[in-house]
């Protein structure tokens, strides 16, 4: 399931730099509320902690809970984007589309602490949940265009909501089975899961390789 490394493209420094900031952003924003509450949190107290200034931030995102959702409406970096939207790296979609959802999986450390502060906010402010939802509009929308441009014609609203709930349903199930096991990569759980849900297709004669 997994593509060969070698097709997959490298990330510039720069990208690097900018996607790093913004994560950096996104992590402070949501250890502040966990220690303070949304509230008590305000966009300067992030930036500070990140060592930037509050026009840096805004670079990045518009509002302090914008901070907090993170770039849940955009999916890897725009070499990556290009990379998938050219038809790779397998030319398989829900391969490449596994790929690049992965591909935001790093560090690892960083997206399991991130799970574990979403859980802890959400319990406290209900007002994140809803900005998470909300955020699936955008998550559609981004999807939408990245499967136009690979397919060469403009998808179906009801395709890229069914791709957007795909992909969210297998990165949820292997953070959640992955949580338990520090060794286990996140990315390499999205691929099993996917593997799994590509099982469901399966004819019913077909011999499986794994038990069920």
């Amino acid at each position: 399931m997994s593509p060969s490394k070698r097709a997959e493209p490298t990330i510039g420094l720069r990208e690097q730099k900018k996607l790093r900031t913004q994560l950096d952003l996104c992590m402070a924003a949501r250890r502040l509320t966990v220690e303070r509450g949304l509230d008590a949190t305000t966009v300067e107290d992030i930036a500070r902690a990140v060592g930037v200034s509050p026009r840096t931030f805004f670079n990045y995102y518009e509002t302090k809970m914008d901070a907090v959702v993170g770039p849940v409406g955009e999916i890897g970096t725009p070499e990556l984007r290009e990379h998938f939207t050219a038809g790779g790296p397998t030319g398989v979609l829900i391969n490449d589309l596994t790929w690049l959802f992965a591909a935001g999986f790093e560090p690892e450390s960083e997206v399991r602490e991130g799970i574990s502060l979403v859980t802890e906010i959400i319990k406290t402010e209900p007002r994140v949940l809803a900005a998470f939802v909300a955020s699936g509009v955008r998550l559609e929308a981004t999807l939408g265009d990245l499967l136009s441009a690979r397919l060469g014609s403009e998808v179906s609203p009801e395709f890229a909501s069914l791709a957007a709930g795909v992909m969210t349903t297998i990165t949820t199930r292997a953070a959640m089975s992955s949580a338990g096991d520090p060794t286990v990569s996140l990315a390499a759980a999205m691929r099993d899961h996917c593997a799994m849900a590509a099982r469901l297709f399966e004819p019913a004669g077909r011999k499986r390789r794994h038990a069920e």
